[in-house]
């Protein structure tokens, strides 16, 4: 299935947004523009119950508040996006074992636990149980505390640690979008993303909470047609089921609004919580860069784990990863909101955290810098304070 977009309001917004002009793109980065950074945790067989429409007609949503003496901070990232879809895999490597696991594109966090177990039994497979792995985003950390789990000795090399890796940057807010291009909707790909994505949400919801930032959060798609899943959230249906509410039973200024539910791992509360485990179990955790891949001969461990993320493109030479720059800006927390929203046509979405409310979008293909543009960043304020202005509390 794929999601039936159409405007929420869209000439009012359009011609509101100062200087908004909608891109020219692609079917597929259309789509996957949908649900673009939400990267978090992943849905066991069990979906999260959903409340019944009684009550979400009864009880209206609180308005976000949204205005320029609220902006805390702007932040800029770069996704490594696949159009193939994310590399898990084991190679010789001199007298190594290489075991790849990157280009997550918007999905980070929310294939982490997934993708780790895959690469894990990778490692399992060899006679070695000392590993190096390159790289400290939410793959590299992910990777490290399921190969301990499983009796590994584990040293992690990077040359950017928490808080500065673009994992940092994330919402981490769970969706199973931005993975792979149209053209390779495939069943194995399906296979892969569905194994990925029932594991790490399961590894997800038995995580305590408040320790790692992971708690249950509403996602209202907005639109003047109901929106349905597509191809990546089809892949498993029992883990995102759809609530359509229709014009006059929801708060946004939108006919319909599609609600299911997700969860959100608070990166700043998850990433540091990581790195504690990972040292906590004997890990240890080195500020290391490499020129090339040559000089990994020289780590003593006979297996070492690629979780370089855009990194493999120069250091692998993996020429399909694009870099995808996604700018947010952060405003100052509001508790009462606890909500999260898309507007697919116009790319802007909101996802509520403790340290404060996050704006997006910003999605641009190939773009290598992580430098804030003060244009989009007014574009974003202005496009979310339209929508917030016109929710009926």
């Amino acid at each position: 299935m794929t999601f039936i977009l159409s405007a929420l309001g869209v000439s009012r917004l359009r011609s509101a947004v100062v200087g908004w002009r909608r891109p020219a793109i692609s079917r597929r980065k259309f789509l996957h523009q949908t649900t673009a950074m939400l990267g978090a945790a992943t849905m066991s067989g069990t979906a999260l119950p959903v409340a019944g429409r009684a009550e979400e007609t009864q009880a209206r949503l609180p308005p976000l508040k949204v205005a320029p003496d609220l902006v805390l901070r702007q932040v800029a990232g770069l996704r490594p996006f696949r159009p193939s879809g994310f590399v898990v895999k084991a190679e010789p490597f001199g007298d190594k074992t290489l075991i790849h696991n990157y280009g997550h594109g918007g999905c980070g966090v929310t294939l982490s636990w997934g993708t780790a177990d895959m690469a894990a039994k990778l490692a399992l497979a060899t006679p070695h149980r000392k590993a190096a792995v390159i790289g400290c985003g939410v793959i590299g950390l992910t990777t490290a505390r399921l190969l301990q789990d499983r009796g590994f000795e584990v040293a992690i090399y990077a040359a950017d640690l928490p808080p500065h890796t673009t994992s940092d940057v994330a919402a981490g807010a769970f969706g199973v979008t931005e993975i792979v291009d149209d053209d390779h909707h495939s069943d194995e790909n399906a296979r892969r993303i569905a194994e990925a994505v029932r594991f790490a949400f399961r590894y997800f919801q038995n995580l305590p909470g408040a320790r790692y930032g992971v708690r249950p959060m509403d996602m209202y798609m907005l639109g003047a047609q109901p929106i349905e899943a597509n191809w990546d959230f089809a892949i498993t249906p029992e883990l995102f089921p759809f609530e359509i509410f229709g014009p006059g039973e929801h708060s946004f200024p939108s006919a319909y609004a599609s609600r299911f539910k997700t969860l959100i791992a608070e990166t700043n509360t998850l990433m540091p919580a990581l790195v504690e485990d990972v040292k906590a179990h004997g890990g240890t955790i080195n500020v290391q860069s490499f020129a090339d891949k040559e000089q990994l001969q020289a780590l003593d461990a006979p297996i070492v784990v690629n979780a370089t993320g855009l990194g493999a493109k120069a250091l692998f030479g993996d020429d399909e990863l694009v870099p995808m720059k996604g700018q947010l800006t952060v405003l100052k927390p509001q508790p009462e909101i606890t909500y999260a929203y898309l507007d697919p046509v116009l790319d802007l979405y909101m996802f509520s955290r403790s340290d404060g409310i996050v704006l997006g979008g910003s999605h641009e293909e190939g773009v290598t810098s992580t430098d804030v543009d003060p244009r989009r960043a007014a574009q974003i304020v202005d496009g979310h304070g339209l929508i917030a202005g016109g929710m009926r509390g």
